[in-house]
């Protein structure tokens, strides 16, 4: 197997909550600033204040997502600013944590993988409704050290049907805590044999500086299998790829760029791949050619802020053409609202904000 022996590597880290436990329901009901009756009685109901958000992933397939109701939905909002934003998370684990110090997003994530030649991707099937009341239950009890009484409570207070449900304010930092126990020793074992691993959510990356042959791909893909079935949890076969530095795609005759979370990783610092910035130049200059045919700030205005948004994601990548973008949808943005700010001028309205 990998050689995961006891090796620690010195910057490896788990999960920490460096706070004093809560042992009784008094002392939650004062942490929470709500009543225990309050709580239980949220607790015994939880299940049935949810509303329903369905979505619509990238591929076309559904994805059930839930928002609670109130009350349920501002006590989760403090379990969230009491508790789970207050746990120290370790290094490799960048989906939806608030940190800094060392802020967490696609583009932390994608860094640590930088100038990596293999990449081993893989995904949690069914991620979110994998994770049961019992799972939650022991984050608390064992991570937070808190009582049974109420670890129990707050498992309650956060799942909906016997599951953590993916929208709730809550569901993102269960989500990253379930491996609490498992994951820090997988981690440590696969830094010891140069390896680097992250976590956005259920996304699973390991990478590697040299080109890896498929046994210890095998002996990888094993490993992280093991540590998900400990929680009930599978990998998603169709979701598992291996990608190589110069790896030619066979149907179209060309290189495929090793991206992590969205986001080419050929240098140290994560980029937009080519085709995606070239997308993003062609759009900035559509939105020029409509407005020079005449288009209005009112059909204008959605299209520059969809295409604002990508700009974005070039100037959180560092590349300089992010900012020329940006300066040239302000100038435009100016352009086309000179007729309607002249309008408002004559009509002695006050545009809005």
């Amino acid at each position: 197997m990998i050689g995961l022996t006891s090796f620690w590597d010195r910057t490896w880290m788990p999960p920490r909550y460096p706070f004093k436990p809560i042992h009784s329901l008094k002392a939650l009901s004062l942490a929470l600033g709500e009543s225990v009756e309050l709580l239980q009685s949220l607790a015994k109901r939880s299940s049935n204040l949810y509303r329903h958000v369905p979505q619509t992933k990238k591929d076309g397939s559904a994805r059930d997502t839930y928002d609670a109701y109130e009350p349920l939905k501002a006590i989760q909002r403090k379990i969230v600013d009491r508790f789970l934003v207050r746990v120290r998370y370790p290094d490799y684990l960048h989906g939806g944590i608030k940190d800094p110090n060392a802020p967490r997003s696609i583009y932390s994530n994608a860094r640590i993988h930088g100038k990596a030649k293999t990449i081993l991707l893989q995904d949690i099937k069914d991620f979110f409704p994998s994770i049961g009341v019992e799972h939650v239950q022991q984050i608390f009890s064992g991570l937070f050290g808190f009582s049974d009484e109420v670890a129990q409570l707050l498992a309650l207070l956060t799942t909906r049907e016997g599951v953590v449900p993916q929208g709730a304010s809550t569901s993102g930092y269960l989500a990253n805590l379930v491996f609490w126990d498992d994951e820090p020793a997988l981690v440590a074992r696969l830094r010891a044999r140069g390896f680097q691993y992250s976590r956005f959510a259920d996304d699973i990356t390991i990478s590697a500086m040299t080109h890896l042959e498929r046994p210890v791909l095998t002996e990888l893909v094993a490993a992280v299998t093991d540590m998900l079935a400990k929680k009930g949890c599978q990998q998603k076969r169709s979701k598992l790829h291996v990608r190589k530095r110069g790896q030619t795609i066979l149907a179209k005759a060309e290189f495929e760029p090793l991206t992590v979370t969205g986001l080419s990783i050929f240098n140290e610092s994560p980029g937009l791949p080519k085709a995606e910035r070239k997308a993003i130049r062609a759009a900035v200059k559509q939105a020029e050619d409509q407005a020079s045919q005449g288009a209005s700030w009112a059909e204008l205005e959605p299209t520059i802020r969809r295409v604002m948004g990508h700009v974005g994601r070039l100037i959180a990548c560092g590349h300089p053409d992010g900012e020329r973008y940006k300066l040239r949808l302000k100038a435009l943005k100016a352009r086309c609202q000179v007729p309607l700010l002249e309008r408002y001028a004559a009509q002695g309205v006050e545009p809005e904000a």
